[in-house]
């Protein structure tokens, strides 16, 4: 390996420009190459953003100066480009959700014992201080008991049948595309799986859960709601609170917003998050630090595994197909 990790990209969308975007602020990564299904749209982007362009994924995997690999294609595409680059003799770093549902996340971790490869899922906002620090006060008892939990994530955009989001057999809808993060946040938070739930979902005419919302049960006093859309503006904030004190941030997922603390008996605290230099420069250096054994993965094998179960349950829940 040189002293870089050299990274290649499946796919050209939305994603994966961030992460070509923010790849040279990285300590540890370079871009190698880019592949996408034409070949005019890989050019593109290696022109934009260095490296070289290929038509076709399984270009990459041939590539001896690829060492790691992320992929950023639709969800259906994640086991069978997960597999193929695992046993191409790549790391693969995979967009969240890692899989359409449990049975294929397990079945790509194994493919990850067998030859040895890293595998981890790119929930990029537990790379950031600001999560981490979230998860720290939580763990640490000083909001005593916690009881409730709100995690909220949703955009809006036109709905369209371009977008792989809108097609059921795509693994798509916003339960899997913003929701996973709410379930990943308060699952992280607990330190634990629910052990009850229930969801409900609005159907879009294309198939789809374009908004939903849900409730989780944590042991016998917590309770923790989400709501999750793609074609409805709302609250991006998670509020945790406590038997001690209470815990606020307005959109955690980017890293950038700061923690107001507020702990029975003291004056309210606004905690200021570390600056970082990217989104996706820090996933890939803690992508890098995994790959060579400095520091382990960010998120285990155990922790992707359970929030897929998590989503498969609330998909079943609210009648979302998987």
């Amino acid at each position: 390996m040189s002293d870089k990790l050299r990274w290649g990209i499946l796919g050209t969308g939305m994603i994966a420009r961030k992460f070509a975007a923010d790849l040279p602020k990285s300590r540890t990564g370079v871009l190698a190459a880019t592949a996408s299904r034409g070949e005019a749209t890989a050019k593109a982007f290696a022109a934009e953003y260095g490296g070289d362009g290929m038509a076709g994924y399984e270009q990459i995997l041939r590539r001896q100066d690829v060492d790691a690999v992320y992929i950023s294609l639709p969800n259906h595409l994640h086991r069978e480009w997960t597999i193929r680059t695992l046993e191409a003799g790549k790391h693969v770093l995979c967009e969240k959700p890692i899989a359409l549902h449990r049975q294929e996340a397990e079945e790509m971790f194994e493919v990850s014992r067998t030859t040895g490869k890293i595998l981890i899922e790119a929930f990029m906002y537990r790379c950031t201080p600001l999560a981490k620090k979230i998860i720290e006060i939580c763990r640490s008892g000083i909001l005593g008991e916690i009881r409730l939990i709100r995690s909220n994530f949703s955009f809006h955009r036109e709905a369209s049948l371009e977008d792989a989001r809108y097609h059921t057999d795509k693994g798509g809808g916003s339960v899997m595309d913003v929701g996973c993060y709410c379930v990943n946040l308060m699952r992280a938070v607990m330190g634990r799986e629910p052990d009850k739930l229930n969801a409900v979902a609005h159907i879009h005419e294309f198939g789809v859960d374009d908004y939903a919302a849900g409730w989780l049960r944590f042991g016998k006093s917590t309770l923790a709601t989400f709501t999750s859309g793609m074609t409805i503006e709302s609250d991006t904030g998670t509020y945790i609170a406590g038997t001690a004190g209470t815990l606020k941030v307005d959109g955690p997922w980017f890293g950038e917003n700061p923690i107001h603390l507020h702990l029975d008996g003291r004056e309210p605290e606004k905690i200021i998050p570390e600056a970082i230099p990217g989104l996706y420069a820090i996933e890939a250096d803690a992508f890098c630090a995994a790959v060579r054994g400095e520091a382990p993965p960010w998120i285990t094998q155990e922790d992707t595994i359970g929030n897929m179960d998590t989503l498969d349950k609330i998909r079943l829940s609210a009648g979302i197909p998987i």
